[in-house]
C-alpha cells in the first residue's frame, strides 16, 4: 500500500499532505525542556501532546476562529459539543505543566499546536513546552489528532503520547514507558476493548490513541499516516475487520476526518510494525472483550518476551 501510494500521489496531493501534518514553526524559550539523550542511554524521551479546536466529525459545523475570549467562553456560547476546550484542553496545560516538568527533569515536552492557535505558543513555550506550531488548524478531528505520533519518528528515542487534558497524570504514563524500555520492550498500551458486539460494527482498538508509549524510529510514521489518507481517499482502504464466524464486519470510526480515524490507523498501520518489539500491555481488570484474547495471542506470538499487567 505504501508502493502504490508512492507511485500514485500526485504534486497537489503532496502539498495538501504537506498543510495537514508539517510544522510551520517551533517556538521555545530558554525554560523548554529541550533535552539531549541521556548520556547511559543514548535515548531522548518526548512526551508528545496535539491541541487544537474543532468539531470532532465532517458532519458537525465548523466552528469561529479561535481567539482566548472564545476559548474561555466557549460552553455558554453554545460551541461545545462534548469538552469545554478551555477548562479540560488548556488550562490543565498551565495548572500541571510546571509540576510535571520539576519531577521529569530529563524529559522533553512537545506540544504540536494548531495554527489558529498561535496566540498560545509564545506562553506554552515559556511554561517550558517545545511547541511545534503546525501548518494546519485541523479540519475536524483530524489531522490533529494525528501530530500527536509525528514525534515517532525520532530514532533514539523514547515517546509518551498523552492527551492535553490528562497532562496532570503524566507521570504514570512516563513511567510505564521507562519501563518498557528497561524491559527491552517496544511499545506500551491499554487497549479500548469496548465492551460492544461485533456483530454489527467493531469499536476495538489495540492501542488507545492518547494514551500509550513507544520506542521512535521503528517506521516512517508520517509517511505511513499519508498513505493511510491516501488509500481511504481513493477507496483502497479496507474499512471491515474479518472478525471469526462472522466474517466482514465494519470498522467502527474509520471515516477521515471524523473521530477515531487516527486509532483506525494505529490499528491497521502502526501496531503491526510495534508489536515484533515486544509488547507491555496494562489490562483493565473489568475489561470483557471478544476481541482481547485475540490481540493477546497476537501480541505473544509476535514476541515471546512480551508481558501483561492487570491493575
Amino acid at each position: 500500500m505504501i508502493s502504490a501510494y508512492r507511485s500514485g500521489v500526485t504534486d497537489g496531493e503532496r502539498e495538501e499532505f504537506d498543510e495537514w501534518f508539517g510544522v510551520q514553526e517551533e517556538h521555545r524559550t530558554s525554560n523548554a525542556q529541550h533535552r539531549t539523550p541521556k548520556e547511559q542511554t543514548g535515548t531522548r524521551h518526548i512526551v508528545s501532546v496535539s491541541l487544537f479546536w474543532k468539531h470532532v466529525n465532517g458532519g458537525d459545523p465548523p466552528l469561529p476562529t479561535p481567539t482566548r475570549e472564545l476559548l474561555i467562553d466557549a460552553r455558554r456560547l453554545g460551541l461545545v459539543k462534548r469538552f469545554s476546550p478551555w477548562e479540560s484542553y488548556i488550562e490543565p496545560l498551565y495548572l500541571h505543566s510546571a509540576e510535571m516538568m520539576l519531577r521529569h527533569p530529563d524529559v522533553t515536552f512537545r506540544i504540536y499546536l494548531a495554527a489558529d492557535l498561535e496566540f498560545l505558543a509564545a506562553e506554552l513555550a515559556e511554561l517550558g513546552w517545545e511547541v511545534c506550531l503546525m501548518k494546519s488548524s485541523s479540519i475536524r478531528y483530524c489531522p490533529g489528532g494525528f501530530w500527536r505520533f509525528l514525534a515517532l519518528e525520532e530514532a533514539d528515542s523514547l515517546v509518551t503520547v498523552v492527551d492535553a487534558d490528562r497532562i496532570g497524570q503524566a507521570s504514570g504514563d512516563i513511567e510505564r514507558t521507562e519501563l518498557m524500555d528497561r524491559l527491552g520492550l517496544s511499545l506500551w498500551r491499554v487497549p479500548g476493548y469496548y465492551n460492544a458486539d461485533t456483530r454489527k460494527e467493531v469499536r476495538y482498538r489495540p492501542i488507545l490513541g492518547g494514551h500509550f508509549g513507544a520506542r521512535g524510529g521503528l517506521m516512517p510514521v508520517r509517511e505511513c499516516i499519508e498513505a493511510f489518507v491516501w488509500h481511504w481517499r481513493h477507496g483502497s482502504l479496507p474499512l471491515t475487520a474479518n472478525i471469526p464466524g462472522r466474517g466482514a464486519v465494519p470498522m467502527k470510526f474509520a471515516n477521515w476526518p471524523d473521530y477515531g480515524f487516527d486509532e483506525w490507523f494505529q490499528l491497521a498501520a502502526m501496531y503491526p510494525r510495534l508489536v515484533p518489539g515486544g509488547t507491555l500491555s496494562f489490562i483493565p481488570n473489568d475489561a470483557r472483550s471478544q476481541l482481547l484474547p485475540v490481540d493477546i495471542e497476537y501480541v505473544t506470538w509476535a514476541n515471546s518476551r512480551s508481558e501483561l499487567v492487570y491493575f
